[in-house]
């Protein structure tokens, strides 16, 4: 297999002069573990079957290639992560998004269909995902993961042209093109720190206090995570925020009954204890509304169960699993 590694400034240069307005097919390479954003390690590109790798830990400036993506027709698989570091980097996504395991989706290969397993049943090809745990970030890469990181996009283009083919016979390629751009919607869409604490479990259970303090500790834990690029859970971890929300501790030995973690304790002890007591001081009006569940609503189980006839009658229609992801789309298509 040929492919060109590009590792220094003036490469990526010339190699970015070549690119064209035909489809592009993308994949990164990264690790995240303790960190918030994810750490790029490797570019894998293929146009016109020609497959470029960019080492982003040699080139320091990306910015060159990122703005020359726009209004490029991207191919991706399993897209949602590439496209958080893509934001992360180039600041907006306007790109055509084609993601070849949502087109897997729609075509009923799989929901949640990997990379290897579609080209295995649409090349009839067996891809080696051995390298696929390898730390991106550690350096000299092995040819063998070198050379993993080159297949991830050698089939990209051919794989979307057969299922481009199959979605069109099925009447189905306006419904890809529309969850394709939603997703790349969504992933333009940034969190807003002060609506953080609305994704947490269990917020039907605090009161109106309790509500305004795991606001007020979600927005500074998102914030924290960001300025220290840490995973949310190693700021504190959600569900000692509702504990915190929940029985409010007004010291150090309150903390340490509710079993948080010492370093939690250590570091943000005297951060979460200050949080704590100036909701406390608040007016009452301000705090947030009571959280009421779903199921609490009069109209919600006859809703579900409209709901639930017509994804049946979509999914018959379109010859889908009842269960499939796609349910949403497709009933914003009745």
């Amino acid at each position: 297999m040929q492919f060109d590694m590009i590792t220094t400034q003036t490469q990526l240069h010339d190699f970015i002069a070549t690119l064209d307005d035909s489809p592009i097919s993308l994949d990164t390479e990264f690790v995240r573990t303790r960190t918030y954003l994810a750490n790029l390690g490797l570019l894998q590109i293929s146009q016109n079957n020609k497959i470029t790798l960019i080492d982003p830990l040699a080139i320091t400036d990306l910015s060159a290639f990122w703005s020359a993506l726009n209004e490029k027709k991207c191919i991706l698989h399993a897209s949602s992560e590439d496209l958080e570091i893509i934001r992360e980097h180039k600041g907006d996504l306007n790109i055509k998004l084609f993601d070849t395991q949502v087109a897997c989706a729609f075509l009923n290969l799989g929901a949640s269909l990997g990379y290897a397993k579609m080209v295995e049943t649409l090349e009839g090809i067996v891809v080696d995902k051995g390298e696929s745990r390898t730390d991106w970030c550690q350096r000299p890469l092995s040819a063998k993961q070198i050379n993993y990181a080159a297949i991830d996009v050698l089939y990209l283009q051919s794989c979307l042209e057969n299922l481009q083919k199959r979605l069109e016979e099925k009447k189905m390629t306006l419904f890809f093109e529309q969850e394709c751009q939603m997703i790349l919607n969504q992933k333009m869409q940034t969190q807003d720190p002060e609506k953080a604490y609305k994704s947490f479990n269990n917020l039907f259970k605090l009161d109106r206090q309790g509500l305004a303090v795991i606001k007020a500790l979600a927005t500074w834990r998102l914030l924290t995570a960001k300025s220290r690029n840490l995973a949310l859970n190693f700021v504190v971890k959600e569900d000692h925020l509702w504990l915190l929300a929940h029985y409010r501790p007004a010291s150090f030995e309150d903390l340490h009954r509710l079993h948080l973690l010492p370093n939690e304790i250590r570091i943000h002890g005297d951060t979460i204890l200050a949080i704590i007591k100036e909701v406390a001081q608040q007016d009452p009006e301000t705090y947030p509304p009571y959280v009421s569940r779903l199921v609490d609503f009069p109209a919600y189980k006859k809703t579900v169960k409209a709901m639930r006839s017509k994804i049946q009658l979509c999914a018959e229609k379109y010859e889908l699993p009842v269960n499939s992801s796609l349910q949403n789309v497709l009933l914003m298509n009745i």
